[in-house]
């Protein structure tokens, strides 16, 4: 415990499912966390309580990633509620599935705005206050399996979180004269309200999937959450571009 005592981090994403799992983890950790949810502000009010519990200051704000000054805001209202922050998580994400031949200009737009952009940004933002401030800091970018993995009817899923893998290494060669580390973690198949029609409502076809998974069975939002820590701790100090695959061996069948 105390990893990551006297630190800061803005989450995006961190009212529910992963991103919310590693606000609590960087909480019990000793880290002050600042989170964005999009629109349901009573669950992000019962993690900030939660997240206080462990003694850290903790807060939120609202925010539609696919808003173009999104990532200006959240880095202004974080330095006014919290300070400067120095570890990222790019967990904000938006998916649909709809085939290719039917999926409309608007569909596409929005997926690679809040999962492409919104990141693109946030980080360009994030980065230049820490080198402003001559201050080293970490960037985690939670991608997905389905960057080299294709499956049907998520092409533009799939092409956002490819892109958000490239960015990683294109940001890391960059920013790492400024002591600026980024690298990934990409999930395999995991219970979070983008799919719980399945794991929710179908739990026989989200077990039938589970079996295909050589550990078994899919994953939770606490499965990431020791990834998280390590790549925002001095643990990972000689680590940037990576990526951190956590899918019970999904990728490797």
């Amino acid at each position: 415990m105390g990893r990551l005592t006297g630190r800061r981090a803005v989450i995006t994403g961190g009212a529910n499912g992963i991103g919310r799992a590693i606000a609590t983890a960087f909480a019990r950790e000793g880290c002050d966390v600042f989170f964005t949810a999009r629109a349901d502000e009573d669950a992000a009010r019962s993690v900030r309580a939660e997240l206080r519990e462990h003694g850290v200051r903790a807060d939120y704000m609202l925010l539609d990633g696919a808003d173009p000054d999104s990532a200006t805001r959240l880095l202004d209202t974080t330095a006014e509620t919290l300070g400067l922050a120095d570890i990222l998580v790019n967990n904000a994400g938006t998916a649909t599935r709809t085939g290719f031949l039917d999926l409309t200009f608007e569909e596409y737009e929005r997926v690679m705005a809040v999962n492409l952009r919104f990141p693109f940004f946030t980080t360009q933002a994030f980065a230049a206050r820490l080198r402003a401030a001559d201050t080293p800091g970490s960037v985690i970018n939670i991608s997905s399996i389905s960057a080299t993995k294709a499956i049907s009817a998520m092409a533009h899923y799939q092409s956002s979180k490819a892109g958000l893998s490239m960015l990683t290494r294109s940001a890391s060669y960059e920013l790492a004269p400024f002591g600026i580390r980024v690298n990934t973690i990409s999930p395999g198949l995991t219970a979070t309200n983008a799919n719980a029609v399945q794991w929710r409502d179908d739990p026989d076809l989200w077990r039938e999937r589970g079996k295909d998974i050589p550990l078994g069975r899919t994953g939770n939002p606490e499965d990431l959450a020791g990834a998280a820590i390590f790549l925002a701790s001095d643990e990972s100090a000689w680590m940037t571009g990576g990526d951190i695959v956590v899918d019970g061996g999904e990728a490797a069948v």
